[in-house]
């Protein structure tokens, strides 16, 4: 369980507390998702109303809202305020969910807010769900850190999402494309109506969907709730630039040349022009974000998992794609930083509810060979099953064991091969450890004083 949570150079009774504090709240996570946020309003009251006390930038979307969220809360730290960043899920630690000025939460401060909010729910009979649970935890933090502004990302949907209690500042809405289609609905209409769900009257709104259904939706909502809303290619454009990691940014009021972002990957051309609007929608607010703090926010970006290279020779890279347009956008990267004609070994492995055959279908004809691999926090796939779907295009196998099967392809890779590890963010979190290891290192981030 520590794997999954937290814990390191603690004494052994800190160790156990922690590793048994951890059993019972992954525990939860047997109690599902209830999307009802009178709990959640109920659940915060009992700890007063820490949501309310925040500054929030609300942040929705089916793609690129962890990278816009990262972006904000870099340039926001570069101007020189006080910031918290709560994303999901995390990597390696637990702790990486809830980060102020960019530093995991202390793992002993966690374990004590984890007991005293355990014993608060337990006396209201309030039986919450981990992410529940983990949300009010955030909350708490950010208000008891006294952050000047939290950028929090949704975790599913948005409109019964548990973050959706926030009053925020400013409500930004990602891409949107087919995901979690059970839950959100199986149109790009219904998947927008949820998302824009965050949408709150009067509050202003940056759209960066361009599917015309999407778009229709989203300007709709906005329209009845009297949001001003800034849409990506009508109040906000961008340009890519030579070479691969620049743009340039026009707004309303604000433009940029050659902003140089610290991330790879043209799609994220598209999730910066986002968090630039975003930024401008705050400077008209009165928020004193410079464009020197911009630039350097944009350029000193550290968004682990995202075309992560991890290792030079072998060349190995970690890319959190779980679903077509990820995969789509991941390939693109690897056409533009390393030549279309790269073609990596690949160690692969999903969950059961994305659409892994075509996934398959679009990495098998762009890699040497294949290793299959199970991921195994949530609703792994059996590896087994995927066999057929990248046999016809290179050379497959199966090593169910993440760790075992890294260790196996690093083993047979020459200094000249490209690794890719991609299917799953869970499964960039498990493999993580075995390249921080070699590393001399144990978490993603610093650890907040």
């Amino acid at each position: 369980m520590l794997g999954r949570g937290l814990g390191h150079r603690y004494n052994n009774a800190l160790m156990e507390r922690l590793a048994q504090t951890l059993e019972w709240l992954y525990s939860l996570e047997a109690r599902g998702e209830i999307y009802k946020l009178e709990r959640m309003e109920q659940a915060l009251e009992r700890i007063g109303n820490p949501h309310l006390r925040l500054k929030v930038v609300h942040i929705a979307g089916t793609k690129g809202k962890g990278s816009v969220a990262a972006m904000l809360d870099s340039c926001l730290r570069a101007a020189g305020y006080r910031t918290g960043l709560y994303t999901k899920p995390h990597l390696v630690h637990l702790t990486e969910r809830t980060r102020i000025n960019g530093a995991e939460m202390p793992a002993a401060q966690m374990l004590e807010y984890i007991e005293r909010l355990r014993a608060i729910y337990e006396r209201a009979g309030l039986g919450l769900t981990f992410f529940e649970f983990t949300v009010a935890l955030m909350f708490l933090y950010f208000a008891e850190a006294k952050v000047d502004i939290a950028v929090v990302e949704t975790g599913l949907g948005g409109r019964l999402d548990s973050t959706n209690v926030v009053r925020p500042l400013l409500s930004v809405i990602t891409p949107i494309g087919f995901d979690h289609m059970e839950y959100l609905g199986y149109t790009l209409r219904s998947i927008a109506a949820e998302k824009g769900g965050i949408i709150k009257p009067g509050v202003p709104v940056v759209i960066g969907a361009r599917e015309e259904e999407a778009r229709a939706t989203l300007t709709d909502i906005a329209a009845q709730r009297c949001s001003a809303a800034m849409l990506l290619d009508r109040d906000f454009t961008y340009s890519s630039r030579s070479p691969a990691h620049r743009l340039d940014y026009t707004g309303l009021g604000f433009n940029m040349e050659a902003v140089e972002l610290g991330v790879a990957g043209r799609f994220q051309h598209e999730n910066a022009a986002i968090a630039l609007a975003a930024l401008e929608t705050l400077r008209g607010m009165g928020w004193g974000i410079e464009e020197d703090a911009i630039r350097r926010g944009l350029h000193e970006l550290d968004w682990p998992g995202r075309f992560d290279i991890v290792h030079r020779r072998p060349l190995v890279v970690l890319d959190c794609a779980h679903n077509e347009l990820s995969v789509e956008a991941l390939l693109e990267t690897i056409a533009i930083e390393l030549g279309p004609q790269a073609r990596p070994r690949l160690l692969f492995g999903c969950l059961s509810d994305k659409n892994w055959p075509r996934m398959a279908q679009m990495l098998g004809p762009r890699v040497r060979d294949v290793t299959l691999t199970r991921v195994k926090p949530k609703r792994p796939l059996e590896p087994e099953l995927l066999v057929e779907h990248f046999s016809p295009y290179a050379p497959t196998r199966v090593i169910r064991e993440p760790l075992a099967a890294i260790e196996q392809v690093m083993a047979e890779a020459r200094d000249e091969d490209f690794v890719l590890v991609t299917g799953s963010v869970y499964l960039v979190g498990e493999i993580y450890p075995y390249f921080l290891a070699a590393q001399g290192r144990t978490r993603l981030f610093p650890e907040a004083i």
